[in-house]
C-alpha cells in the first residue's frame, strides 16, 4: 500500500483512540452506558463512521461536542481513507491502461507521418500527370 493509505490509516485510527480518551474522561461518571475504557472506543468507532448504533449515546455537553466532532470529521477522513484504497487497488490497471494509450498514441502518429507522406506522393503524381497531359496535348 501506498503512503497516504498507511498516513489516513493512522490518522484516523489516533482519532477514533484520542477521541475514545476524551469521551471516556468525560462521560465515565456521568454516563450510564459507560461502564468501561472498551465502551469509549465502541462509541467512538460508530460515531466516526457515522453508523451510530445509538446503545451508546453522549449525555455531556462535552461529549455531544466530541461527538459532532467526530462526525464531521469521520465523514471527510472515512471519504478520503475510501479514495485512497480505491486508488491503491485500481492504481495498477490505470498504469497498465495509460501505457495501452501511449502506445496507442504513438501507432496513431505513425499513421499521420504515413498520411502526410502519402499525400506528398499524391501530389507529385498529380504533377507528373498534369506534365504529361500538356505534352500529349501539345503533340495533337
Amino acid at each position: 500500500m501506498s503512503l497516504p493509505f498507511w498516513i489516513m490509516t493512522i490518522l484516523c485510527n489516533s482519532a477514533v483512540f484520542l477521541s475514545s480518551v476524551i469521551f471516556y474522561q468525560i462521560e465515565k461518571d456521568a454516563n450510564a452506558n459507560i461502564s468501561n475504557f472498551l465502551d469509549a472506543v465502541w462509541w467512538s468507532f460508530a460515531t466516526v463512521t457515522t453508523v451510530g448504533y445509538g446503545d451508546i449515546t453522549p449525555v455531556t455537553v462535552s461529549g455531544r461536542i466530541i461527538g459532532i466532532c467526530l462526525m464531521i470529521g469521520g465523514t471527510g477522513l472515512f471519504a478520503t481513507y475510501t479514495a485512497i484504497f480505491a486508488n491503491a487497488m485500481l492504481g495498477v490497471e490505470f498504469a497498465r491502461l495509460g501505457r495501452r494509450v501511449s502506445r496507442i498514441k504513438k501507432d496513431v502518429d505513425v499513421i499521420h507521418d504515413d498520411e502526410a507522406s502519402i499525400e506528398q506522393e499524391l501530389e507529385q503524381l498529380r504533377r507528373s500527370i498534369k506534365k504529361i497531359e500538356r505534352k500529349v496535348s501539345k503533340k495533337k
